[in-house]
C-alpha cells in the first residue's frame, strides 16, 4: 500500500540534496528520513537516488518522480487552503514567519495580549533570515523586511523599519567618535556575513568603512548587538533593537539614514479565512508600539 508519507521525505532529499539537510527542514532524524527512503525504493523496486560523496544526486528516474510529486504536493496545498474556507471563527493554528529580531524585541512583548484576545489561535512560529515559501504552504502570513517581489502573494507595506550606526560608550572612550563617515575607515566595524551579507545595511556600512578594520564578524543580528555592547566596533542595526539598551548610542545620525519597508504578507486563498485575517489585524494595529514609531 502507497504511504504518501515517504515521497515527503523523498522530495526532501531531492530539494536538499542530502539526507542531514532533509532531516533538519523535516525537524526529523538522519536515520529516519534514510529508512523511509530505502524504503520507497524497495517499494518501488527502483533506484531514486545515486549515493556519493557530494550527496543525494536524483537518477534519471528520480527526477520524473520528484516532478510528478511537486505537482501532487501543490495539489494538496490547494486543497487544504480551499477546505480552509469552512472556519467561521479565529480557531486554529497560523504559522508566522519572521526575523529573530523581530520575534524578540516586538513580538515576544505583544503575545500575552494577542493570546488574550485570541485564546482558540495557536500561534506557530517560524524565525529566521531565509524568506519561507508561502505559495507552497511553508507559512501562512510573513513579515518581512524589503520588496516581497511576488504577484501570488497579497499584503501591505506597514511603513519603515529605520537603521542607524550604534558603538557602545567603552568603545568610544578608546576611539575617538567618527564626525564624518570618511572617519569610518579609522575604526574597528562589525561585519554581517553568510545570511546576512546582501542585506542594506551590510551593503552600506561596508562601502563607507573602506581600510576600517574587521573586528568581527557573524551572521546573526542577536549577537551582533551584543559585539556593539561588549565593546567591539560598529555596526548598523534597526533602530527599535537598541530603544530599551543604554548600554549603546547612536553616531553618525545625520550621514546613515536608512529606512526599509515592512510587509505583511500572505496568500489570497487565505487572506479571508478568519484565524488568518485575525493575526493580520492584530499585526498592523500593533506595528507602531516600538517596532515602528509614529514620528512626532
Amino acid at each position: 500500500m502507497t504511504n504518501w508519507d515517504d515521497y515527503r521525505y523523498f522530495l526532501a532529499v531531492a530539494e536538499e540534496g542530502s539526507v542531514s539537510g532533509a532531516a533538519r527542514k523535516l525537524e526529523t532524524t538522519q536515520p529516519t528520513v534514510g529508512r523511509r527512503i530505502a524504503e520507497l525504493e524497495k517499494r518501488l523496486n527502483a533506484k531514486l537516488f545515486q549515493r556519493s560523496h557530494n550527496g543525494y544526486l536524483l537518477t534519471e528516474l528520480g527526477e520524473l518522480v520528484r516532478d510528478r510529486v511537486k505537482v501532487i504536493s501543490g495539489e494538496s496545498q490547494w486543497i487544504e487552503h480551499k477546505v480552509s474556507y469552512i472556519d467561521k471563527s479565529p480557531v486554529g493554528r497560523v504559522v508566522l514567519s519572521t526575523t529573530e529580531d523581530i520575534g524578540y524585541f516586538w513580538l515576544s512583548n505583544l503575545l500575552g495580549n494577542f493570546h488574550a484576545e485570541h485564546p482558540e489561535i495557536d500561534l506557530d512560529l517560524i524565525i529566521g533570515y531565509h524568506a519561507v515559501d508561502i505559495i507552497n504552504g511553508e507559512a501562512d502570513i510573513a513579515l518581512r523586511v524589503g520588496d516581497p517581489r511576488s504577484q501570488d502573494l497579497v499584503g501591505r507595506c506597514l511603513g519603515q523599519v529605520r537603521f542607524g550606526l550604534y558603538a557602545s560608550p567603552e568603545y568610544l572612550a578608546r576611539n575617538p567618535e567618527p564626525k564624518c563617515i570618511e572617519d569610518l575607515s579609522n575604526h574597528n566595524i562589525i561585519e554581517s556575513v553568510r545570511q546576512m551579507n546582501n542585506f542594506p545595511q551590510t551593503a552600506w556600512l561596508r562601502e563607507n568603512s573602506d581600510g576600517a578594520r574587521v573586528s568581527f564578524t557573524c551572521d546573526n543580528i542577536m549577537v551582533e548587538l551584543s559585539a556593539v555592547e561588549a565593546g567591539l566596533g560598529i555596526v548598523a542595526l534597526p533602530v527599535y533593537m537598541i530603544s530599551n539598551t543604554t548600554n549603546v548610542q547612536q553616531i553618525l545620525k545625520d550621514d546613515f539614514d536608512l529606512a526599509l519597508d515592512l510587509w505583511l504578507l500572505t496568500h489570497r486563498d487565505l487572506i479571508k479565512i478568519p484565524r488568518i485575517r485575525a493575526v493580520i489585524d492584530f499585526l498592523t494595529e500593533h506595528v507602531h508600539d516600538r517596532l515602528i514609531p509614529e514620528r512626532s
